[in-house]
């Protein structure tokens, strides 16, 4: 915020001077502007509706709740599209080894956000909150596990595109040497042979 202040009143002041800056001023624009950081936007609600202003503290228990609720319901979203994934790659890949580390950490994720659903339905934010980012630790950790990142950036399909027009070029005069020798043995079985 760039915050103008008066201009002197007589051109003779010496500097440097003295201001007095109204920090309300400065503060309810920071305040506002925090907010819409957090996500905590002014919404137009019904008139019937009685809400309780934020005052001077920043943020009232309502809007905290409300942040925590949002934000544990956007990680086990995230947990389940992960795993979705996860699944995915797994069905189109026929012949991988899952290891014990990546499986638990499955499990471990689903475990995590199924807790983080019954609390949030309980009404427990916090525990419920701290489960979803659980989930989404653990979910991420499988996701992104070294033995699998292979397969998801080069399945099997992909390689095979990949060395063929490398190995392609070689193989041709191969197979036509091999061609031509095979040729040239029958007909040197058909030829019959001199015997002096």
């Amino acid at each position: 915020m760039v915050y103008n202040v008066e201009a002197p009143a007589s051109p003779q002041a010496s500097l440097p001077l003295h201001v007095d800056v109204d920090m309300v001023r400065v503060m309810e624009v920071f305040l506002a502007q925090l907010r819409l950081l957090f996500g905590l936007s002014r919404e137009e609600l019904p008139p019937e509706f009685l809400l309780e202003r934020p005052g001077n503290e920043g943020l009232a228990d309502w809007e905290l709740d409300r942040l925590l609720w949002a934000h544990t319901v956007e990680n086990i979203a995230t947990v389940s599209t992960t795993l979705t994934s996860l699944a995915q790659l797994l069905d189109k890949i026929g012949n991988i080894v899952i290891k014990d580390d990546v499986a638990s950490e499955v499990y471990r994720a689903v475990a995590s956000a199924q807790s983080a659903m019954a609390e949030l339905a309980a009404g427990h934010l916090h525990s419920a909150f701290q489960a979803s980012k659980e989930a989404v630790t653990s979910s991420e950790r499988a996701f992104f596990d070294p033995s699998l990142l292979h397969l998801l950036y080069f399945p099997d399909d992909q390689k095979f595109a990949i060395y063929i027009p490398l190995f392609l070029p070689m193989a041709v005069p191969i197979l036509l040497s091999l061609a031509k020798i095979v040729r040239e043995t029958r007909q040197r079985k058909k030829e019959p042979t001199k015997v002096d």
